[in-house]
Parts: C-alpha cells; structure tokens; sequence
C-alpha cells in the first residue's frame, strides 16, 4: 500500500467519523431542541386561542346582562364536570398566573385579557417564534454540511478508484 493510498484512506475514516457525529448530533441534540421549540410555540399559540375564545365570552355575557347563569363547570382537567348556578355574573374570578385568582368585573377581565393577549402575541410568542426559527435553521446548516461531507467522501473515493 502506497503512502497517497494509506493518508486516502485516513481521511475517508475520518469523514466517515465526522459524518457520524453531525449525523448524531442532528438527531440526538438539534431535532429535540427543535421539537421542544415547536411545541413551546404551539403552547403559547393555544393559551392565546384559549383567551380570544373567553374575551368572546365574556363580552357575549357583558352584552346579555344575565341576572344568573347556569353553565357547567370543569372540576378535573376535562374530565369530571358538575352544573353550577352563577347568581351574579357581574363579578368573575381570573387565574392571573402562579395559581393567583383575582377577583375582577367583567370589563377588568376583559381589559386584562386584551394585555394579557398583547403580551403573549408580542413578546413571549415571538420570543418563541425566533427561538424555533434559529434552531431550523441550525438543523438546515448541519444538514447541508452533513451533504457536503458526504459530497467529499463519494468524491475521494471515486478518486481513490482511478488511481
């Protein structure tokens, strides 16, 4: 074996080890960290949804002017539910984050949901939007460059046959 064909197959060991750690770092530290970006995102998109659709309530009992309301109440995370009789609907109980409720008329909770919702739309959504994109992006370069290796190992071996 000739020194031209031994440092040849050096450097194929090598790219392949190197193949095989970006392979291995795509999957096992950027693929998750992308996964856990996208559903950060698509948890602060869903408490947005979550409350749009109570603002649209809220104004909906705001412009009834009920005297009471009878509704039913979710008592077990969307698995046990029980009626409920609400005799003065003018006054309502806001979780405002940490497991605080805070008593509120309907026009605070109304005004605090239209905050609440421009926060979360401008900074933590955002935020979360940034942190997904640079992270697909970090997985398109380590891909591209995972080609480029790959690109190099089939060109050195094709010129390691014509010799």
């Amino acid at each position: 074996m000739t020194s031209s064909s031994s440092n040849n197959n050096n450097g194929n060991e090598l790219l392949q080890t190197k193949i095989s750690e970006y392979s291995n770092f795509i999957s096992q530290t950027l693929q998750p960290q992308l996964q856990s970006a996208v559903d950060a995102r698509e948890e602060t998109e869903a408490e947005i949804s979550e409350y749009v659709q109570l603002k649209a309530k809220l104004q909906q009992i705001q412009s009834d002017a009920p005297k009471s309301i009878d509704t039913i109440v979710d008592i077990s995370h969307s698995t046990i539910y029980c009626k409920a009789h609400i005799s003065n609907p003018k006054i309502i109980y806001v979780n405002v984050g940490f497991g605080f409720q805070v008593e509120m008329t309907i026009e605070e909770a109304i005004q605090f949901i239209t905050k609440r919702v421009e926060y979360l739309e401008s900074f933590v959504l955002k935020h979360r939007v940034e942190v997904a994109a640079r992270i697909a992006k970090d997985v398109e370069n380590a891909i591209k460059l995972l080609e480029e290796l790959g690109d190099e190992l089939t060109t050195t071996g094709e010129a390691k046959r014509s010799y």
